[in-house]
């Protein structure tokens, strides 16, 4: 019975969180009702544990951190989009619409404590192989994007994917590592903050949302500091496990440092 009640509720969770993209489009707070029912359901399940299943379990520290980490990527992000802009020499116009921020930031802290957090806690339950749980999940996020766009008749190219399978892995071994979603959050959050509050006209003609990853997350610039970075993140996180694994403590698998 209470393997019944996990998958219902892992259901609707599921359901929650699709719900927005498939109804209420333009609707500024579509992303909210989601993060609600995301969350009681979640309580209801785990109940305190629900906190640190969702990575919401951080320290002052964490957060003054993860705080400090969104303020340095927001600039940076906003001159790399700029530069490859005139790179790629699109005409960016950007939305000023104060709401549509609102709707990012609960758009992507869905994907963080859901489709982050919550999925990479219960795979690494089933599967405790986090370098394999890391690279599979950052392939189906890369992937994912190419099967939704590809409804709407838009190919994402292999560079474009180079990137968001970068990107991916990048949060998901950072969350592994320290058991909180405020650093992948902040480098997400920041990233939409900039890419999706902008329409992007090529020669005069509207580009679709889905024909934009060719040109921004597609941009050689792009791809290799995306891989560089990763590349990076994922030396750092083999250095650590490996120190961890030679402690006299010895392997904590999953647990939180």
């Amino acid at each position: 019975m209470r393997s019944v009640f996990f998958v219902a509720a892992s259901v609707a969770c599921a359901l929650a969180y699709l719900f927005p993209y498939l109804h209420l489009a333009g609707s500024w707070w579509r992303f909210i009702p989601s993060t609600v029912i995301i969350l009681a359901i979640g309580t209801v399940l785990r109940g305190k544990g629900a906190v640190r299943c969702f990575g919401l379990a951080m320290t002052r520290r964490d957060l003054a951190l993860s705080v400090a980490l969104l303020a340095l990527v927001l600039p940076l992000f906003y001159g790399v989009l700029s530069e490859v802009v005139v790179d790629e020499a699109l005409i960016a116009r950007r939305v000023l619409a104060p709401r549509a921020k609102v709707h990012q930031f609960f758009q992507v802290f869905n994907d963080e404590i859901l489709m982050r957090a919550a999925l990479l806690t219960l795979l690494l339950q089933v599967f405790p192989y986090p370098k394999a749980v890391i690279v599979g999940l950052a392939l189906v996020f890369s992937g994912g994007h190419r099967v939704v766009y590809g409804l709407d008749g838009t190919e994402i190219g292999f560079p474009a994917l180079t990137t968001l399978f970068s990107l991916g892995v990048i949060a998901n071994a950072l969350f592994v590592r320290f058991r909180h979603i405020g650093f992948g959050f902040a480098l997400h959050y920041a990233w939409n903050f900039w890419r999706f509050g902008t329409r992007y006209y090529l020669d005069g003609r509207h580009l679709l949302e889905g024909e934009t990853f060719n040109y921004l997350e597609g941009n050689p610039w792009v791809v290799g500091g995306s891989v560089v970075t990763m590349l990076c993140v994922c030396a750092a996180q083999i250095s650590w496990a490996q120190r961890r694994s030679y402690s006299p403590g010895g392997r904590r698998g999953c647990q939180r440092r």
